[in-house]
C-alpha cells in the first residue's frame, strides 16, 4: 500500500498497528523508492528561487557582455576616426 502512494496512517490502521512509527520503521525501509517518490512530490510543492536567480543572474551577465562589446567596438571606430582626422590634417599641412 506505501508503494502505491497510500497514506502511513491508513497502512498502519489496515495492519493493526498501534503507532504509524511501527509501519514506518518497517515497511518504509523495504521500499527506498517511496521515500525518493515522496522527497521529489515535496520538492515538486517548494519553489525554487534559486533557479530563477541563476536564470536572471546569467541573463544579466550575457547582457554585461553585449554591451562590453558594443563599448569596445565603438572604442575601436572612435580611434579609426581619430586617426583619420589625425592623418587629414597632416595632409593639409
Amino acid at each position: 500500500m506505501l508503494a502505491a502512494g497510500g497514506d502511513v496512517k491508513v497502512v498502519s490502521d489496515t495492519l493493526g498497528h498501534s503507532d504509524t512509527r511501527i509501519t514506518r520503521d518497517i515497511y518504509q525501509s523495504v521500499f527506498p523508492q517511496v521515500t525518493k517518490d515522496a522527497a521529489e512530490a515535496t520538492a515538486k510543492l517548494v519553489p525554487l528561487p534559486r533557479k530563477a536567480e541563476a536564470e536572471e543572474a546569467a541573463r544579466k551577465a550575457r547582457k554585461a557582455r553585449k554591451e562590453a562589446k558594443r563599448a569596445k567596438k565603438a572604442r575601436a571606430e572612435g580611434k579609426k576616426k581619430t586617426g583619420e582626422k589625425a592623418k587629414r590634417k597632416k595632409l593639409k599641412k
